[in-house]
């Protein structure tokens, strides 16, 4: 009796280690494949990123060089005789642009002000940035950023009275126009 029952726990045995390995080579399969989707996923995002991290790179340095080669100009001052009188230079790029106008202009009345406007081409829209600061050597100076810089070409400074009227009174002293 006891070799039945010897060959029979033996073959118990046998079936349970057998069934284990058989669990244990699964899982390692399984586990070798989750690792491998892993890093084809990593290794394929990557690659994508990379790509469109170039691709930015290139984009926006463009976008700076052609932004800060449009807005970095001057234009120049002249009154309705032709004569110069100053400048105005538009520098920094179309999120940040920044005006810097200096004239030489007349001494004025306290009941007027030199006011300078921005003019769109072919349309009667203006924008007044502001009102001319007169400095010690007797110019007069004004700085301002204006968004949309590019649709503004014109540069104008008119004589305004100091009524409280925020219309432009059409009394133009000098113009400047970037090109």
């Amino acid at each position: 009796m006891r070799q039945q029952s010897f060959r029979h726990r033996g073959g118990t045995r046998s079936g349970l280690g057998g069934g284990i390995l058989f669990i244990i080579a699964v899982l390692a399969g399984a586990f070798l494949v989750y690792q491998l989707i892993l890093w084809f996923r990593s290794s394929n995002a990557k690659t994508i990123a990379d790509d469109v991290i170039a691709v930015s790179t290139v984009d926006v340095a463009e976008a700076q060089a052609t932004s800060t080669a449009q807005l970095n100009s001057t234009a120049v001052f002249t009154m309705l005789d032709g004569s110069s009188v100053g400048t105005v230079v538009r520098s920094g790029t179309p999120e940040v642009p920044s005006y810097s106008l200096v004239a030489n202009l007349p001494a004025i009345a306290p009941d007027v002000s030199y006011e300078v406007w921005l003019v769109k081409d072919g349309l009667a829209d203006v924008k007044s940035v502001g009102i001319l600061s007169p400095r010690a050597d007797g110019s007069w100076t004004a700085m301002f950023t204006m968004k949309d810089p590019l649709e503004y070409p014109t540069v104008v400074i008119m004589l305004e009275p100091n009524d409280g009227n925020a219309e432009p009174s059409g009394n133009r002293v000098a113009e400047g126009r970037f090109e």
